[in-house]
Order: structure tokens, then sequence, then C-alpha cells
């Protein structure tokens, strides 16, 4: 994997390059992915024009590793520059260490089949105390995209304002209804598969990581979905994890790029 120091639509970046793959993850700010395409083709994660925020915080789009359950933490601010270095055949950046000495890092390689990338999302705590919640990867694709997901289980989560009849479950799969409604979903999955398919490209997100429904924070949850009118988040989770002084934790996530799969669809 090849990576080479880039502007971005005007923020700081290092394109990530395998074979017919790029991924450009953003230093200027994040850690964040903000672009990942298929053969030179456009951005399969969907881009904030709009500026939307929750107080110092901004979605910017693309993707964020955050942790949870949801807090006023899950929306710390990762607006300053990043640390960053290349090591080999990856990338690792890093967000300002925080005032409790938890600091989130984004490890960036390829798969081993070269067909896409793994994000491993690792939080250090440098602190005095424990740290306890679960790493939260999340994914921004444009709303346009067709969403499936792994889902072989009919115990849901279905947050307040939710209507489960735009959520079908069909064959082990779990769609969502075209549409500019509002809602969030959640349930656990032995292996997540999240897939999001446009006219552009595939892209599919997959977590190895092992977990049971009792160690999960979010009613059991270790997979989620959101949608609203302009976008649609992609979400996996680790199990609660108890990190002590000193000590790390991670979760690692697999992407691959496909050709559209508009025609199989």
């Amino acid at each position: 994997m090849n990576f080479t120091f880039i502007k971005w639509k005007n923020r700081d970046a290092v394109k990530c390059s395998l074979n017919q793959y790029e991924l450009i993850a953003g230093i200027s700010a994040g850690p964040r992915i903000l672009s990942v395409s298929h053969e030179g083709g456009n951005n399969l994660l969907y881009e904030d024009d709009t500026d939307f925020s929750v107080g110092e915080w901004r979605i910017y789009g693309g993707h964020r590793f955050t942790v949870a359950p949801e807090s006023a933490d899950s929306y710390y601010p990762d607006n300053e520059p990043c640390d960053f270095k290349v090591m080999e055949s990856k990338l690792l950046i890093s967000a300002k260490q925080r005032s409790n000495g938890i600091r989130l890092s984004l490890e960036i390689s390829k798969t081993s089949d070269k067909k896409g990338f793994e994000i491993q999302h690792i939080l250090e705590n440098n602190g005095k105390e424990e740290w306890w919640g679960a790493l939260w990867a999340i994914t921004c694709v444009p709303r346009s995209a067709r969403i499936f997901a792994s889902c072989t289980t009919d115990r849901i989560h279905y947050w307040p304002g939710t209507d489960p009849a735009q959520w079908q479950q069909v064959n082990n799969q779990l769609t969502v209804n075209a549409g500019n409604f509002r809602g969030k979903i959640g349930w656990h999955s032995q292996h997540p598969v999240l897939t999001a398919i446009q006219q552009q490209g595939t892209l599919v997100i997959d977590s190895p990581d092992l977990s049971i429904p009792e160690a999960c924070v979010d009613n059991g949850s270790n997979t989620e979905l959101f949608v609203c009118a302009a976008y649609a988040e992609l979400e996996t989770l680790s199990e609660s994890v108890l990190v002590a002084a000193g000590e790390s934790a991670s979760h690692m996530q697999r992407w691959r790029l496909q050709p559209s799969l508009y025609s199989h669809a």
C-alpha cells in the first residue's frame, strides 16, 4: 500500500492507495476517513456541506471513531490536527489526548486479500482512572445508497421515534426503505456485515470482533443503523470494556470495495 500526503478539499490528508482502491484519511482534524473509492470513482462516503454540529463537534461526514454509550463524550470535538506516522505498510493517525488521558487512533492497513482496508480503532487510557465503555465506529454514506445488513435475530431494538414498518428483514438480511424519514435500530450479530450499494460502487464493512449481547452497551447491540434525510450511518460497536490506566483496547473493521451491485441487487 502506498501513502501520499495531499490536500483534499482544503484539508490536510493522506491518500492510501491499494491496487484500484483509494482511501483518504484526514489529518487536519479527526482522525476521520474522508473518502473511499473504487477505480478512481466518486467518493462512496457522505460529505457534509451543512456544517451540522453538536456544540463544537462537527459531523464532517465520512467515517469517525467515538465511544458509547451515547453521551457528551460521544461528541467530544475532534477539530484539532492529528499526530500521524507511516509504519511500513500501516498508517497510524491519533487525535490529541483528552484531558482525562483518553486518546483515540485509527490504524489503517491492507486486508490480507489486498481487496480493501483494515481499520483498527484504538483507545488508549493514559489517565489515572479506569475507563469503561465501548468503542464505536460510524460510517456515513449518502441516503441514496441501498443498505443491507446481516441480521439473524428477531431481537431488534428500535430507538424512540423509529417506525418499524420502514425496516425489512428477509433471508437474514435487514434493509431500510427509501425516504426522508429518520430512525435508528440496533441488534446483535455474530459477524456484523454492513453493505452500502451505490451506482459508483459498493462498500462492504465487516467486523470480526467477537461479542455477546450481554456485554454490549446499547440494549445488547453491536450493529446499528441510523438514517435521516441526507445520510445513513453504518455502525459497529465493541463489547463494553474496562480499560485500566496505561492500557488500551481496540475494535477492528474490514472495508472491501466492489463495483456497483445494482444489477444484482
